[in-house]
């Protein structure tokens, strides 16, 4: 016999976080957060682009500039 979950565990989001939603955990416009980061933006030593604002780590991902999804992105205050 073998025991089931009685609900679903919910998956942690892999992979990264658009624009739009790291925009609105740090609570600012998408179009303010996409300006900072290329003012920001450098070319790597394996040829990506990166830009780093106050510890927050960007990266582009196709043409799209991204944000790795981490626990401090989930996280809600209070918890």
């Amino acid at each position: 016999m073998s025991k089931r979950p009685s609900a679903p565990v919910p998956q942690r989001p892999r992979g990264w976080l658009s624009l739009k939603t790291a925009a609105g955990c740090l609570d600012m416009p998408p179009d303010a957060l996409q300006r900072a980061l290329e003012c920001r933006a450098v070319r790597t030593a394996d040829g990506d682009i990166e830009a780093n604002i106050g510890g927050i780590r960007a990266g582009t991902l196709g043409l799209l500039m991204r944000i790795p999804s981490s626990e401090r992105w989930l996280a809600t205050e209070g918890t």
